[in-house]
């Protein structure tokens, strides 16, 4: 069993990126794994649910794959999934950590050899990297800066501290992928030409790519968290560039200025080794 862990921004595509690996017959991918915990105890405060599983289910405990999961981690660790903190970082023994036993638990349950974890976070990419039992593959995504920003601040307002955290994660992509064997995918190559974007994913890892793969939406799938395109039931490709529109001559200047180390150093959509 392996990992592939999507490191990046938040609003970079990391959930199309899931999605898309998921519908390969030889990888589950579970979403962002991070926020695990939270979602199996969410309750939506307006409505009064809990938060939904992307296969349909009106929560991850109504999901038979995640139940299943739970079961599993009981058989082999002892533990329910909301006694595995995927928060902590602190058990020193690879097999008992509680990532190591859920992704375990979810490679068993799903028969799958690989299995992806979408929570972008740099720190928590090292962290996983240090349990050798997970064979982690690192794929670094990015978005064209302007249309990640726009994205972002659309949603949580501000403007200047997304600038700042767009180059603060990259840089500290680059030192932690500087001597690990990697795929760089830009969001821009993924929407344009998806099966060369994967296939740059796929082929370091011994897989082919999969015609099933661009008819993601109809796999199944069990994603934690992420965008509402993982209850979609289309998958048609739309590259999102209303920063266009949206963002003034001034701010794009800014922009462009305040990322211009990581759009230099940044390599294209291809394995790195």
């Amino acid at each position: 069993m392996r990992v592939i862990y999507i490191a990046g921004t938040s609003h970079s595509g990391s959930t199309l990126l899931d999605l898309m690996l998921n519908a390969h017959p030889a990888i589950l991918a579970a979403g962002e794994v991070l926020k695990l915990n939270r979602q199996l105890t969410i309750r939506k405060s307006r409505k009064g649910t809990p938060a939904p599983c992307s296969c349909g289910a009106v929560s991850l405990w109504d999901c038979p794959f995640w139940s299943a999961v739970d079961r599993r981690t009981q058989e082999t660790s002892g533990k329910s999934l909301t006694d595995l903190d995927m928060q902590d970082y602190r058990e020193p023994d690879g097999a008992r950590a509680p990532n190591a036993v859920v992704f375990k638990a979810a490679a068993d349950v799903s028969g799958k050899n690989f299995v992806v974890d979408s929570s972008k976070l740099p720190g928590r990419l090292s962290y996983l990297m240090r349990l050798t039992e997970l064979g982690v593959y690192p794929v670094h995504l990015v978005r064209e800066p302007k249309g990640q920003i726009n994205s972002v601040a659309r949603k949580h307002g501000g403007f200047l501290k997304h600038i700042f955290r767009y180059e603060l994660v990259h840089e500290q992509l680059r030192r932690i992928l500087k001597s690990v064997p990697h795929s760089v995918v830009h969001y821009e190559d993924l929407v344009r030409d998806p099966k060369s974007a994967l296939q740059s994913i796929l082929q370091p890892l011994g897989l082919d790519f999969d015609p099933r793969q661009l008819n993601w939406a109809q796999s199944e799938k069990h994603e934690v968290a992420g965008n509402h395109m993982r209850f979609d039931a289309t998958s048609e490709l739309v590259l999102d560039e209303s920063w266009r529109q949206s963002l003034s001559p001034l701010k794009q200047h800014a922009i462009e200025f305040g990322t211009l180390l990581s759009r230099q150093m940044l390599p294209k959509t291809g394995a790195v080794r």
